[in-house]
């Protein structure tokens, strides 16, 4: 469908030549009449137009004079399907309305064809990560043939064995139903055939200078531009600086398959947003976002994923889509952000923090404060600022809110090392020689995930070692997170029981719901000696902590 900005839309009372003139700039052979109150008052075409200049009319007379004032309608709740079979050889243009009968935009004999054409259910998704496998399995329920293509061999074993990789729910029973079924991996691009290629492989942020990663994206645009034909459809899904659709992978595109961007193949941009732990509900659940090269291209795109979603949205340009995926992860930083900072004030003044969150938040509809944390992590939020700072970089306006709230949440790790090391130290103990259980080593508790990657646990440890902390003292436990995967990471993984005995500091970093099943009591009364017990979530009463013997309560930003 053509949006409102790319059709001619005028007022009834507009002469002919204006409406000749403005239907001429922008090459449409059809223009739209509204009435004073911006609701649809007929259409005019340029066929119209020439039979009124044949029956004697003048280029000043008003353009209600020949226009139609019956046309053919659709509504914007309509199926493409249904608009589709009210297009003929009598009406070549259909005007979708809103409820309010205001013009939203045009339907075209030409979107007509594109969608007739569309019957490929041959998909390839680039890069088997969470975002990627996820997607694949979803687009297999939905009767869609999936080549799940990756690089590394292990991953591709461990899809073929309908093994998880990672946690996620519902992605055992998927992987059970679809594997070799409707979803086909591979390491072989040439097992591949495919008219819909979808890029979901990684953006990381170099550690060194902070600058997003795009290598990965022009290797999956290289592969995919050697076996592009004409027709298919290329949509990047990965979270890339504002303008990387247009000006890198297009280009790579081209060149590899000698073919022309919105002639001969289609371009769009449809970010992941799921959320990990809950991501293949989400993908049937969350509106989609649609971006794409050209109206044809947004078009094709929105009919692959209507068939995994309901709602799509359809914001115009490949940038205006990669932008919407940044303000999503930037803003929920941000946010994090604020809250760290606020902890921080509160603990120099000597406030409880995560309480004035409870009294702020309290029955006011508005603008809820979230609780502090022991930073902010994850695969994403931890590097999207990075990513928005570069797409700003050419720009006059920089991210200083969004880079200062990044900053923070970097620090928390860093404060929270400091507050344990001074407050052994004021029982007379050294870091060196303390036994540190650490609880949580996913980057997030709720939705539970496996996934360590960009876990702020991670960071706390390399505080840790800069702080003197004896890696062999260091002991751990996740109530998802597999034993050798802490392991392999350098602490050794033991049960609760064993980590909490005697223990000088325990120390809670994700809000798993599991942990307020523990008999928190009990585990804290095993040691004799003094026992910091940190509470990264604020999920435990601080009295209550303090009311057993030996034991201080710390949070973010607070102690009691």
């Amino acid at each position: 469908m053509l949006q409102k900005e790319e059709i001619v839309i005028l007022s009834q009372e507009s002469k002919i030549i204006d409406v000749l003139e403005s239907m001429n700039s922008l090459g449409m052979p059809i223009a739209i009449l509204i009435n004073e109150k911006q609701r649809l008052a007929g259409i005019v075409t340029d066929g119209d137009i020439r039979r009124g200049f044949i029956s004697g009319s003048s280029n000043r007379d008003p353009i209600s004079s020949i226009m139609n004032r019956n046309p053919e309608i659709a509504f914007d709740t309509d199926e493409n399907e249904l608009i589709s079979d009210k297009l003929n050889h009598k009406f070549q243009h259909i005007p979708i309305l809103n409820k309010d009968q205001k013009i939203v935009g045009l339907f075209s004999n030409e979107e007509k064809s594109i969608y007739s054409d569309l019957q490929s259910n041959k998909v390839c998704v680039l890069g088997l990560g969470h975002v990627g496998l996820t997607l694949s399995l979803v687009m297999a329920e939905m009767d869609f043939t999936v080549f799940g293509f990756d690089i590394n061999d292990q991953t591709i074993k461990k899809v073929k064995d309908k093994e998880s990789s990672f946690h996620e729910k519902d992605l055992q029973m998927f992987l059970n139903r679809y594997v070799g079924q409707r979803l086909k991996p591979t390491t072989d691009l040439n097992e591949v055939d495919a008219d819909i290629y979808i890029i979901t492989v990684g953006t990381p942020i170099n550690e060194e200078t902070k600058l997003p990663r795009i290598d990965y994206i022009e290797k999956a645009a290289a592969d995919i531009g050697s076996k592009l034909k004409r027709n298919d459809i290329v949509i990047l899904r990965s979270t890339v600086p504002v303008g990387t659709t247009r000006n890198i992978v297009r280009p790579i595109l081209d060149q590899k398959s000698q073919l022309n961007c919105g002639t001969d193949y289609f371009l769009a941009y449809a970010p992941e947003r799921t959320i990990e732990g809950d991501a293949i509900s989400e993908i049937k659940e969350l509106p989609q976002i649609i971006g794409g090269y050209d109206t044809k291209s947004r078009f094709i795109a929105e009919q692959i994923f209507k068939r995994l979603t309901g709602v799509i949205i359809d914001v115009g340009s490949l940038e205006s889509a990669e932008m919407v995926k940044i303000m999503n992860n930037t803003f929920r930083d941000v946010k994090f952000g604020y809250a760290n900072e606020m902890a921080l004030l509160c603990k120099d003044l000597g406030l409880d923090m995560a309480q004035l969150v409870n009294y702020a938040n309290l029955g006011y509809k508005r603008d809820k404060i979230p609780v502090p944390s022991p930073g902010v992590g994850g695969a994403c939020l931890s590097k999207d600022s990075y990513i928005l700072s570069y797409s700003a970089k050419d720009s006059k306006y920089k991210t200083n809110i969004v880079s200062s709230a990044r900053e923070t949440n970097e620090s928390i790790p860093s404060e929270i090392v400091r507050d344990i090391k001074s407050e052994l130290e004021s029982v007379g103990k050294k870091i060196r020689s303390s036994k540190i259980f650490i609880i949580g080593f996913a980057f997030k508790g709720d939705p539970e995930t496996s996934d360590i990657r960009g876990s702020t646990t991670i960071d706390l440890l390399e505080e840790l070692k800069n702080q003197g902390a004896e890696m062999k003292n260091i002991f751990g436990a996740d109530p998802i997170v597999a034993k050798e995967n802490i392991e392999n990471i350098g602490i050794k993984a033991i049960d609760y029981q064993d980590g909490f005995k005697e223990a000088d500091a325990i120390i809670i970093m994700n809000n798993h719901k599991s942990y307020k099943t523990l008999d928190i009591f009990s585990l804290l009364g095993t040691s004799s000696e003094e026992c910091i017990f940190f509470d990264g979530w604020h999920m435990f009463d601080p009295s209550d902590i303090n009311s057993i013997n030996n034991v201080t309560y710390l949070g973010v930003g607070c102690k009691f």
